[in-house]
């Protein structure tokens, strides 16, 4: 076998390794073709993520057909790297190959663990979906089965779990209106009549005509809210904006909000509808302007599945503890809902804010998705 090592930008390089990757995942619904954009906005010298990433790009190919690949992304003076663009053929002998070169990589620039798969960093891609669940949606991290194998195989474990759930739609409506008149009926819940008015929320939609500083607000609200999770890594500001810009087609201001306690904003609520079997259709075709147009309006129109994406939420002005994020936005989401087909939590962990927002009994388990990890020797 052989191996090929890239730490510089190389487009010959990087376009066998798209060639692979869109080969492995031709007939996975969540996955589309990747094109040499998609690569160069990470790994180009001037790209915006030049000065805060690191990276080595692997190819393993036998007789000139590439069998494994991967590239490994780190942070300068960071011990922790993570392993991420990975695919590889059904081959135990290639894809020990690869992760030893990685390793050897790993350890040559100090990492002493690493995490996958992760694409970049915690924002852009992370996570696997477990074999077996129901049919994918958008945005999820779906790979071959037997890549599960070859993980442990290469002596990776599951550091992370996450689930995703759906919601009994006229039960969970009911349990989240419930909770809502619980929440304002207690003297220091968030909607009680005779609270300090100081210390009362409001709810909004997320402005789509403003969206350049809606991502600086949702940009700084995940940052504090997701800090303290235990695969976090930050990114600034303008490197949030790459990788979420374009969401804002997806997004229908309608189902996503933002929570503020005296004008602060405290809180999120980003929702969607699913919007995979649209774009679906479209997959790998290129169309006109007209036609993106049409698109377009199918997904603000699109009335599928209806995702419960994003919840967090920080403390107030005065360091106030916001309560209910979800139930506080329940009346919103209700109205949303009816005239969806059905209703998901997506990546969920134990205690995830959205979870604790529903009785486990009106949720019915959809997906389930895991993180590996290694500590090198």
């Amino acid at each position: 076998m052989k191996v090929e090592i890239q730490e510089r930008w190389d487009e010959d390089f990087f376009d066998r390794f798209i060639n692979f990757k869109n080969k492995i995942h031709q007939d996975i619904p969540t996955s589309f073709p990747d094109v040499i954009a998609d690569y160069e906005k990470y790994f180009l010298p001037d790209s915006i993520f030049a000065a805060d990433f690191k990276w080595r790009a692997v190819i393993i190919s036998n007789n000139g057909k590439t069998q494994a690949q991967a590239i490994l992304c780190f942070k300068e003076n960071s011990e922790l790297g993570s392993l991420g663009f990975i695919d590889w053929e059904n081959d135990e002998a290639a894809a020990k190959f690869l992760i030893s070169e990685i390793e050897e990589v790993a350890r040559s620039v100090g990492l002493k663990n690493i995490k996958t798969p992760v694409d970049l960093n915690f924002f852009v891609k992370y996570r696997i979906r477990c074999p077996g669940g129901n049919t994918p949606f958008y945005g999820e991290p779906v790979y071959p089965d037997y890549y599960h194998d070859l993980f442990k195989l290469c002596g990776y474990e599951v550091i992370g779990n996450w689930d995703s759930y759906r919601i009994e739609k006229l039960r969970g409506i009911k349990d989240y209106l419930t909770k809502r008149w619980k929440l304002g009926h207690k003297k220091n819940g968030s909607h009680h009549k005779t609270k300090n008015k100081d210390l009362k929320t409001t709810i909004r939609c997320v402005r789509l005509h403003d969206w350049e500083n809606e991502l600086k607000i949702i940009y700084d609200l995940f940052s504090e809210a997701y800090s303290k999770m235990p695969e976090y890594e930050s990114v600034s500001f303008e490197q949030f904006k790459v990788i979420y810009n374009d969401f804002k087609y997806i997004i229908n201001p309608l189902f996503a909000y933002i929570i503020e306690l005296r004008g602060k904003p405290v809180g999120f609520s980003i929702n969607f509808v699913d919007p995979l079997p649209i774009l679906a259709k479209h997959k790998g075709k290129k169309l006109s302007m007209i036609q993106k147009a049409l698109v377009l309006a199918r997904l603000k129109l699109n009335n599928g599945t209806y995702l419960i994406a994003h919840v967090g939420k920080i403390p107030g002005p005065n360091g106030e503890e916001i309560k209910g994020v979800q139930i506080q936005v329940s009346n919103r989401i209700s109205a949303s809902v009816l005239a969806m087909r059905k209703v998901l939590v997506t990546f969920q962990n134990a205690n995830s804010p959205s979870r604790r927002s529903f009785e486990e009994k009106l949720l019915t388990p959809y997906a389930q998705y895991v993180l590996y990890g290694k500590k090198l020797e």
